[in-house]
């Protein structure tokens, strides 16, 4: 559930350029989110004093930037241009008033302009830079900062800028090239070192990014962005607890970071260590009430934490300010349901309209609420109906024909399975059920080829591994190899009830009586109310006589409610013990 890491590493990095007297480089999307930090001001040069009049208009002209007034300060420069049309900082400075007010075309003409006048007017060819990466040429803004470079070469703002283009470009080479001739010229300058670090970090060279954040930390120990960028960095290394050091450390810099508190939250619920991570939360909903991303987030650790209550309360909260949120919604009939309260859960549920994000997820809720009232009719219907409204949805297809199956309608459950099939060939979830239902009609050869496809696909799929061990044991056959299926997918499920009795089935096969109870037993420990594994572990007791344990277990699989033709052997099997027979 989690769905907004903001802006972090799994994004390119996009150094975002803005103009005029807003600082151009913010820093990139798969980092920290902070201030940028590199301005496009043009450096101050010598001018001639202009003729009064223009020099007039000029000074009006800042005066109304002072006061906001841009369109009057651009008519100002207007005038001061008309009296004066020899001065290339007019022309800039009228530049820059355009692109404040993205009037680009305007803004590109009066850098022309002033570079007609002197080709080499270096405020010009950077603010131009500016321009074209704005406009994604980033060629062509390339160009003008190398061409800053030969007229000043130290000008370090363009390395900084032309660098940052290479990396958006992924010319990630180039870019560290020109990061390395700042440095060579500024070794401790901070803004070369940090976006030095920021590049070795896109590009995954944790260890050369660490270094080069501690250089930047080392002369100014208090920036945050750098410490968020290296938090992020341990994380992606998988080193949470210095992740979650770095995060800490920000915080007692700056408690207003919300970044650092989101991340150290995030951290602390992957360590499953909820009540650390939702106090992390309540500090966020304190400091800022009305953020209703803390507040889901805070809904959902209550909901892991079995603190329903609580959870359907901030669940509410969001929705009376946003009741078109369906993912909360959603989150609310589920908590209503883990409360008792069907009724409710349905009610807010079917409030999720068609285009809702979560109107699938919804139906399938509502579907299984249903299911496990006893109404698989209903659920049926209510999902059938839903696929008029989506007839593309995967998922509805997938829950009609996993409800197919509950109702025994295994042609119509293999063909809605097939149909997904066909889309997806390498879908394990699909195949996997395929391989169920074609078992469940008796089609065992083809459930076998299923299986195969899925662990071809996924060696790990410890319930695939288990389906065919499981097989191969009832068939009586390759009982060695349902041995090796079978341990290694209680390798990946050790506390896998079923799993368990498949083993211990698979020695019941091979005759070796004792084992069989041993496992059984322990199945039966891990789930106590099936049928199925009490049944079985009652044919182990009857093998090694114990036929008053056996007797036990099959009464209580009869109690367990197994279906007609389990119940019709069961009763044969009781009576055949109680007459002295083995079953």
């Amino acid at each position: 559930m989690q769905r907004n890491r903001g802006r972090d590493m799994k994004k390119g990095i996009i150094f975002c350029l803005v103009i005029a007297l807003i600082a151009p480089v913010a820093g990139c999307s798969t980092l920290a989110d902070h201030p940028a930090v590199v301005s496009f001001e043009a450096e101050p040069v010598e001018e001639t004093t202009p003729p009064s009049e223009a020099l007039y208009h000029y000074l009006v002209a800042r005066t109304k930037i002072r006061e906001g007034d841009v369109d009057g300060a651009i008519q100002e420069y207007q005038q001061a241009v008309s009296f004066d049309d020899q001065s290339p900082l007019l022309y800039v400075d009228l530049a820059s008033l355009y692109l404040d007010k993205q009037r680009t075309e305007e803004a590109m003409a009066a850098c022309r302009d002033a570079l007609i006048l002197d080709p080499d007017y270096l405020p010009a060819h950077y603010l131009l830079g500016g321009i074209y990466s704005v406009m994604g040429k980033y060629p062509e803004a390339a160009q003008e900062y190398q061409r800053v470079l030969e007229i000043d070469p130290h000008y370090f703002k363009a390395y900084l800028m032309l660098s940052s283009l290479y990396a958006e470009m992924r010319d990630f080479e180039r870019a560290v090239d020109i990061l390395d001739q700042l440095l060579k010229k500024k070794p401790n300058d901070l803004m070369g070192l940090y976006y030095l670090a920021r590049i070795y970090a896109e590009i995954k060279l944790y260890d050369q990014a660490l270094t080069y954040y501690q250089a930047v930390l080392n002369l100014n120990p208090h920036l945050e962005a750098a410490l968020m960028d290296m938090g992020i960095v341990y994380e992606l290394k998988g080193e949470k607890e210095r992740a979650m050091d770095v995060y800490n450390k920000v915080l007692k810099l700056n408690p207003l970071n919300f970044q650092a508190r989101a991340h150290l939250g995030q951290l602390l619920i992957k360590e499953d260590r909820l009540q650390e991570a939702l106090d992390q939360y309540h500090i966020f909903s304190d400091l800022d009430s009305e953020n209703m991303n803390v507040r889901i987030k805070m809904g959902l650790i209550l909901f892991q934490q079995k603190r329903y209550e609580e959870a359907a309360k901030e669940f509410r909260f969001v929705l009376a300010g946003r009741p078109q949120k369906s993912d909360v919604r959603y989150y609310l009939g589920m908590t209503l349901y883990q409360m008792g309260n069907a009724e409710a859960a349905l009610a807010e549920l079917k409030k999720i309209p068609p285009e809702g994000e979560f109107f699938s997820e919804a139906i399938r809720y509502m579907a299984l609420i249903h299911e496990k009232e006893g109404k698989v009719e209903e659920a049926l219907a209510l999902a059938e109906k839903a696929l008029k409204d989506k007839p593309e949805d995967r998922d509805l297809l997938f829950t009609i024909a996993l409800l197919y199956e509950d109702l025994k309608r295994y042609p119509e459950a293999l063909h809605n399975l097939q149909t997904i099939a066909a889309k997806e060939p390498n879908n394990t979830e699909t195949l996997f059920r395929l391989g169920v239902v074609s078992y469940k009609m008796g089609k065992t050869e083809e459930s076998i080829s299923y299986m195969h496809q899925v662990i071809a696909l996924d060696p790990a799929h410890a319930d695939a591994l288990n389906h065919l061990g499981y097989t191969y044991a009832e068939q009586g056959i390759k009982l060695d190899e349902a041995e090796e299926l079978i341990q290694k997918a209680l390798e990946i499920k050790p506390e896998s009830g079923y799993i368990t009795d498949s083993l211990g089935w698979v020695y019941y096969q091979k005759k070796e009586y004792p084992r069989a109870v041993e496992w059984l037993e322990k199945a039966a420990g891990l789930v106590p109310n099936d049928p199925v594994i009490t049944e079985h572990l009652g044919d182990s007791y009857s093998k090694v006589n114990k036929k008053e344990e056996a007797l036990r277990m099959y009464q209580r699989a009869l109690e367990l409610k197994p279906d007609e033709e389990q119940e019709a052997i069961l009763r044969k099997k009781i009576e055949e013990l109680k007459e002295g027979r083995r079953p």
